[in-house]
Formats: C-alpha cells, sequence, structure tokens
C-alpha cells in the first residue's frame, strides 16, 4: 500500500528557526510572470505569503523533484529526505516561487526515519513560513497544500485542499531487522501527488504549517510492486518493438518485460485514492533539536 505521509512542523524557539520574514525580505524580487498571474488570483491574502515561501526541489541525478519551504529566517528549507534522493546537497537546485535565480544549497542534514531533510541555502529567502505548536490538530480540520506534482514544472505552485481525517502510528522496520523508532502520523483526506512530497500542510484558519507531505496512498496492493520488479529484473527478456524515450531525450528500443514494467509502474505510482498520512510535529521538533548545530546555517 502506497501511502501519503505529511511530516509536522514544530513553532521553534531557538534563533536560528525563529518565524518571520528573511534577512532578504526588503530586496527587490524578479518574480516570475506565473507567480504573479497566481498571486493577482488568490482570494485569501494570508496565502500569498505561503505561495512566497514555497519552491521546487530538483535532484537532476535521479531525474526527479519534489517541494520545500522556508523556516528559518530565510536560510533554512525543509523537505524530504526522499526527494534529495542521492543527490548530494551541491547537486540539488531549488526553483523558488518568487525568484528567477536558481537556489543553491551549502549543507544539509537528513533522517531517513523520519523522512525529513533540512537544507541552508547559500542566500536568505525573503518569505517565510510561521510553524504551529506541537499539538495534534483536530479531525475534521481543514488543510491545503501548494508545491509541483506531477509532470508540473512552472514556478508557480499549485493548490490541493482536504481535511484531517485520523491519526496512526509507522515503525518502520531496521536493516537489522528491529523495529524501528514509532513515528506518529495524521491520516489526511486530500489529492496529494508525486511532487507534492516536502510540500507544506497548511492549517487553513491559522495559515500555519501543520505537516510536511511526504507519499501517497494509492490503490494497489504489494503484489503490483513485486510483479513490476520481477519484470524488470526477469532472466527471459523478448525484444519487442516498442521504443521509449528517457529522461534525457534518448530513445531506444526495450524488451517487452520492460515495457511493460515501465507501463504497470506508470500506474502503480500515479494512480491514488484521496487519502495520505502525516507524521506528528514532535517529530520534526526532535530532529530540529538533534541537528541545529550540525546544520549551521547562516554561518556559511
Amino acid at each position: 500500500m502506497i501511502k501519503t505521509l505529511i511530516l509536522l512542523n514544530a513553532m521553534f524557539l531557538f534563533s536560528p528557526f525563529a518565524e518571520g520574514q528573511g534577512a532578504g525580505a526588503a530586496a527587490k524580487q524578479a518574480i516570475p510572470i506565473s507567480t504573479q498571474a497566481l498571486l493577482s488570483g488568490v482570494k485569501n491574502p494570508e496565502r500569498k505569503g505561503v505561495i512566497k515561501s514555497v519552491l521546487m526541489i530538483q535532484c537532476p541525478k535521479d531525474h526527479a523533484k519534489g517541494t520545500g519551504f522556508v523556516i528559518s529566517g530565510g536560510h533554512v528549507i525543509t523537505t524530504n529526505s526522499h526527494v534529495v534522493g542521492s543527490c548530494r546537497v551541491e547537486d540539488l537546485v531549488g526553483v523558488s516561487a518568487v525568484s528567477d535565480e536558481p537556489v543553491k544549497f551549502s549543507s544539509m542534514v537528513r533522517d531517513t526515519d523520519r523522512d525529513l531533510a533540512l537544507l541552508c541555502t547559500n542566500k536568505p529567502l525573503p518569505f517565510v513560513l510561521k510553524l504551529s505548536g506541537s499539538e495534534r490538530p483536530q479531525i475534521e480540520t481543514e488543510v491545503e497544500t501548494w508545491g509541483y506534482p506531477l509532470c508540473y514544472e512552472s514556478p508557480a505552485p499549485v493548490l490541493s485542499r482536504g481535511y484531517v481525517a485520523g491519526y496512526w502510528t509507522e515503525v518502520r522496520p531496521q536493516p537489522n531487522g528491529e523495529a524501528g523508532t514509532p513515528v506518529e502520523h495524521l491520516i489526511v483526506n486530500g489529492a496529494l501527488n508525486p511532487g507534492n512530497s516536502g510540500g507544506p500542510l497548511v492549517e487553513r484558519t491559522t495559515g500555519r504549517v501543520i505537516g510536511i507531505v511526504v507519499e501517497k496512498w494509492g490503490l494497489f496492493s504489494p503484489l503490483v510492486e513485486t510483479v513490476i520488479t520481477a519484470l524488470q529484473h526477469s532472466r527471459t527478456m523478448t525484444l519487442g518493438g516498442v521504443q521509449v524515450t528517457d529522461a534525457d531525450g534518448v530513445t531506444k528500443g526495450v524488451t517487452n518485460e520492460i515495457a511493460v514494467a515501465a507501463a504497470l509502474k506508470e500506474i502503480y505510482d500515479k494512480s491514488q485514492v484521496m487519502v495520505g498520512e502525516a507524521i506528528s510535529v514532535s517529530e520534526l521538533n526532535a530532529f530540529i533539536k538533534d541537528k541545529r548545530q550540525e546544520l549551521a546555517c547562516g554561518t556559511h
């Protein structure tokens, strides 16, 4: 079962992670035309701050992308560990909703159990999101997220809405077979897609961030993924007439098994139900507390 996780954020009381606008707030920004159009069409003025704080995170090595947002005086971006993927910090590229200049990063810390990552920017960004406290939001709390789902790659993020539908605790198995540390989740009813991962989950009534989108639920059992993997590594490959174009734009012939596996994986990854999950804000609080000295944003 594919899940849509959402990692919750905490209100930080120490200086490097304080709320408010970043150091470059007064600087003029060359806002992309797509973002200008989006901001002019938003009904609620408070949502404009969320839009301005969001950015696309790209890992060129993996041909993958996700979403992140600014939290720490403009110096810190939070996203998911799986969004970072196999990229080194210097390989990652951020695309800000409010600037034509690519965002680069100087350092990174990750927590794969929580699926969290914190990135230091080379330059502070001007708009910062406010973070909620550590309390669980009530069931039926209306939420929304802004991000870059599926194949969408414009600088201006798009909106998805839903509500908190329940709670759950995840325990991921460790490589040694032992049980991992329990991680609190929220279950969220909403349209969350690949590419939304790492985006802010915002409580609509307060405008504060209560989570980070991580994964999505899907329609299929783990058996489908097992079949896909078996096809990808089949010992009996049969050459067919299927031509595919890879992420680098190179067209080549593939075997029938690889073609079927690719088609199944596309359906498996992109299909969804309107339910996801979330990790408690206390998890991010603990992560930040453990890693704030190691990250040392603003000192590079």
